[in-house]
């Protein structure tokens, strides 16, 4: 008796754990096209201007979003920059990211004036820890990859190191 109700309790357990990470290929390109990428802060441009967006979906990379010229008044990377574009992700990639694998790689290459460039990837699932809370802001740096001007940064904690500068992070989603 005891093991039919514990067989019967399991299977229950295992059929009412919600199901993440189901969407394949297809599902999530549909659901890349209908997110507003428009809403992310390009570090140190002004928005009186139109900037080019690219998004697409290639296994193994994962989502690639390029952002290249066409926008006005490029004032350099910023801590404050940064900081903006770091909070305008969760605007774009906020609601139902908990159906993408968490081992989705979100990469962002974004071509800034006429000769910077920003780069920075993560795990679409430490982005989501991230704003659950799960992980702090410095434990989600550290799953970041991010170069700037073809430099690596170095991630110390909140701090990004790169081009002899520092970059104190503070955003929150």
């Amino acid at each position: 008796m005891f093991r039919k109700i514990l067989i019967v309790t399991l299977i229950f357990t295992i059929l009412s754990i919600p199901t993440y990470a189901q969407m394949g290929p297809k599902e999530i390109r549909k659901d890349l096209e209908g997110r507003e990428f428009r809403k992310l802060v390009i570090p140190g441009v002004k928005y009186e201007g139109e900037y080019n967006i690219f998004v697409v979906y290639v296994e193994p990379k994962g989502i690639i979003i390029s952002i290249n010229k066409g926008y006005f008044g490029y004032e350099g990377i910023t801590k404050e920059g940064l900081n903006s574009f770091f909070s305008s992700i969760w605007r774009v990639f906020g609601y139902g990211i908990s159906k993408y694998p968490p081992t989705i790689k979100v990469n962002f290459y974004i071509q800034l004036g006429d000769e910077d460039s920003l780069i920075v990837e993560f795990p679409i699932g430490a982005l989501l820890d991230f704003f659950k809370e799960k992980i702090s802001r410095a434990e989600f740096l550290k799953q970041c990859e991010i170069w700037i001007n073809g430099e690596k940064a170095v991630i110390e904690g909140d701090v990004i190191k790169v081009l002899g500068k520092e970059f104190k992070m503070d955003f929150t989603f």
